[in-house]
């Protein structure tokens, strides 16, 4: 009895430390949420105290356009690290203090005066923190897209039903691939994207134009689905940019197959294994190395140039 009451007061005494500990964790957590508050009020209230300008920007589109990738780094930390550090360049920096400004539309102007002279002063900031952005967009979708290689599954039977599989397998990664980028690109891009559309309101503003909230995220979607759609059936329509094809080219493409035997067959038999009804059975597959290497080089090199241009574009409205 007396071991059976130390064991209940010892689990007693263990509760309550556990209780106490998570008490101190809320506390603790309470905490570092308050001192961020505050570190970012702090921040908002030096805005005009550390006004950005044309040539801070500029700096930081010289630092941005030789970041290279650390070799011992992993695809996750990498995605980590430069999200957190480019949450932090440019204007962006300040956000909440420019969106809470934005907000109060019959004072921005004279906010905006106050901080940097005159309108065309901040209207030549935005277009450089434009240029930063379309730095930080173009090499978030172009990694996105590098990553989504298509793998065909291999089959194995007679010569011409495990080929006709394959060409199954591969018209449903072609499929997926081009129903993928769609979903990347909501996913891990338009969120990105979200300052820039600030950006752009707030120029149309000062400019007495009007802007479409959202026209340039479908514009940059639609550039994105032209580039790296790899079926010509799902796109709306060819444009000159896009490299799309019919599922015929694909299947046509010779260097992509191979075809292993399982028995070692002499080359009259290796004719006669790939005639109708044939005996012999043999393993196909398709590697899509040229696709995969398309994919990484030329659509990326091509997502780029459209890119840069449409940036260009909405950075030279007046």
């Amino acid at each position: 009895m007396v071991k059976a009451a130390q064991l209940r007061l010892g689990g007693f005494f263990v509760c309550k430390k556990l209780r106490i500990g998570l008490d101190i964790l809320k506390v603790i957590q309470n905490h570092i949420y308050f001192v961020c508050c505050v570190m970012r009020r702090l921040a908002m209230k030096t805005l005009k105290e550390n006004i950005i300008t044309v040539e801070d920007i500029k700096a930081e589109i010289e630092k941005a356009e030789f970041d290279v990738s650390r070799e011992d780094e992993d695809f996750g930390d990498r995605y980590d690290r430069l999200h957190a550090e480019w949450a932090v360049k440019g204007l962006k920096k300040y956000r909440d203090e420019l969106k809470e400004a934005f907000a109060d539309k019959e004072r921005f102007k004279d906010w905006v005066i106050d901080i940097w002279g005159d309108v065309n002063t901040f209207i030549a900031v935005i277009n450089e923190e434009l240029r930063l952005r379309s730095i930080e967009s173009i090499r978030e979708a172009s990694e996105c897209a590098a990553l989504m290689k298509i793998f065909i599954p291999s089959e194995s039977g007679s010569r011409d039903e495990a080929e006709e599989k394959v060409k199954c397998n591969l018209d449903e990664a072609l499929e997926e691939h081009d129903q993928r980028i769609i979903n990347i690109f909501d996913v891990e891009i338009v969120p990105l994207l979200q300052w820039n559309e600030k950006l752009l309101e707030m120029k149309a503003f000062l400019t007495n134009d009007f802007y479409m909230k959202g026209t340039f995220t479908d514009e940059l979607k639609q550039i994105y689905i032209n580039v790296f759609t790899l079926l010509d059936r799902n796109l709306s329509e060819k444009v000159e940019y896009s490299n799309a094809h019919s599922f015929e080219y694909y299947t046509d493409l010779e260097g992509e197959w191979e075809f292993l035997y399982l028995d070692d067959l002499n080359p009259v038999e290796e004719l006669l294994a790939i005639l109708p009804g044939s005996p012999y059975e043999c393993d196909v597959m398709y590697y899509a190395k040229s696709i995969n290497k398309e994919i990484s080089r030329g659509r990326i090199d091509m997502l780029q140039t459209q890119y840069k241009y449409l940036y260009l574009n909405y950075m030279n409205k007046k």
